[in-house]
């Protein structure tokens, strides 16, 4: 009786579970295929339908900020005008007329309709390509996206997510009387306006946050209830309009969208509140440089910077594993919210040193504005990190690298720029080693020995 119960109870389930799939089945009059066709039909004809094509605010890795791309869907092929990024970004505005490259797209069903630049693009490639000359280190590039999932697609916005990163794409339909070169020259004549190298976020006199600019990222410096300070960042786009952020940031319990440009370039309300301003800074060079984060280039250094190098090219050879240890990156700087000195990634290891940068003054006591004096900070290097042993027994040359800052009782520089409101560089000179002259850059480099320290060069 129990197994002839079983058998029965099992039917039973069977009779039920098919009525639910009927059921379910019946709710659609189309099977899962049609359907999703009828989602390709539907994202192609949004697509194609503003005469004048879609603005879409790309992102890449959100260090780099956001970019206008410009796209125009016709058939299968789309054609797409951009911002012109980095030096070898084939892009912009040339000779009154937008660059654009024309090329092959798709639309599939793959987990959700997905949108792919399947053909080559110069313009559009340059975000996604691993081996950028620009920006990013080889491999990542800008790490952007170049096949994307739809979240959400109407006449007015989409909205799409990077399939392999994620980050989040947003897209408008153009105006149709505006052209993309008035358009690309706007927003140019927004960035130029409103940017700076430094700004002070008030909420009012007494309450004010410091922030740093890079590519197109705000660096809030912001203090904890217990005096601890962090950095909070916020990527942003830039639109004829202001800035434009690519998440809501939260600074002091203000919830903050963006920034709109205004009359005057000495600040700029947050969108939306009026009593928050973001004020542009010129603050003497010396602070400019000790703040920041400054890129090096051994093509960009001195007679001595280079002899000094030159060991520390030669410490590489065997560093990692008894191979070459290719220098990434090096930097100088205010390298965390805690940390100012030396930073150097090599092989696959980052190594630090510590540096004091301090004012400098004359005979009747007065800050110098544009000289620093930089010296080894021995109380960052202590047991617990890593790069003071790298410093002492010379490892990886790190001494070396650091040698042509902060060598022996340290240099005292005279530094100048091309911009002090937002500088691409700095020049460091020595006043004592004429020969000692360095070149410091606001945008990362990568591969600071170029081909030098490339095995695998032709």
């Amino acid at each position: 009786m129990k197994k002839i119960y079983s058998i029965f109870t099992l039917l039973l389930g069977i009779f039920a579970l098919s009525s639910c799939v009927t059921e379910v089945d019946d709710v659609f009059d189309k099977s899962a295929s049609e359907r999703a066709q009828e989602a390709i039909n539907e994202t192609k004809t949004i697509l194609e339908s503003p005469a004048n094509g879609w603005r879409m605010e790309y992102y890449g890795s959100t260090t780099y900020g956001g970019y206008n791309v410009l796209l125009k869907f016709e058939g299968d092929s789309v054609i797409i005008g951009s911002e012109a990024v980095g030096d070898n970004h084939k892009a912009g505005v040339v000779d009154g007329k937008a660059v654009t490259c024309k090329s092959h797209y798709k639309i599939e069903q793959s987990m959700g309709v997905t949108i792919s630049m399947d053909e080559y693009n110069s313009v559009f490639h340059y975000f996604s390509d691993p081996y950028n000359a620009d920006y990013g280190v080889d491999g990542e590039g800008m790490a952007g996206d170049l096949e994307f999932r739809v979240v959400s697609c109407t006449k007015d916005k989409i909205e799409l997510k990077g399939k392999k990163h994620d980050t989040k794409i947003l897209m408008y339909p153009m105006d149709e009387n505006t052209s993309w070169e008035s358009y690309i020259e706007s927003v140019k004549v927004t960035e130029n306006f409103m940017k700076s190298r430094s700004y002070t976020l008030s909420f009012g006199e007494d309450n004010t946050v410091p922030c740093q600019s890079n590519y197109r990222r705000l660096q809030f410096l912001v203090k904890d209830e217990e005096g601890n300070l962090s950095y909070t960042y916020a990527p942003f786009i830039v639109t004829p309009a202001g800035y434009v952020f690519y998440n809501p940031v939260t600074i002091n319990g203000v919830e903050l969208t963006g920034f709109d440009k205004a009359d005057t370039e000495e600040f700029f309300y947050a969108t939306g509140n009026n009593s928050v301003k973001l004020i542009t800074e010129v603050p003497p060079l010396y602070k400019t440089f000790a703040s920041g984060m400054w890129y090096l280039k051994y093509d960009d250094m001195g007679e001595y910077g280079k002899s000094q190098w030159d060991v520390l090219l030669k410490k590489l050879e065997k560093a990692e594993n008894n191979s070459r240890a290719r220098l990434a990156y090096a930097c100088v700087g205010t390298i965390t919210s805690k940390y100012s000195g030396f930073m150097m990634m090599a092989g696959s290891t980052e190594h630090i040193g510590g540096m004091i940068f301090s004012p400098v003054k004359d005979e009747a006591g007065n800050v110098i504005d544009n000289q620093i004096k930089i010296t080894w900070n021995s109380a960052k290097d202590g047991s617990n990190n890593m790069g003071y042993k790298y410093y002492q027994n010379n490892k990886y040359g790190i001494k070396s690298a650091m040698d042509p800052f902060c060598g022996g009782a340290g240099h005292t520089f005279e530094l100048s720029t091309d911009n002090a409101r937002h500088p691409k560089y700095i020049i460091l000179t020595d006043v004592k080693v004429p020969n000692n002259v360095i070149k410091v850059s606001a945008e990362s480099i990568s591969y600071p020995f170029g081909d030098l320290d490339n095995d695998k060069k032709d």
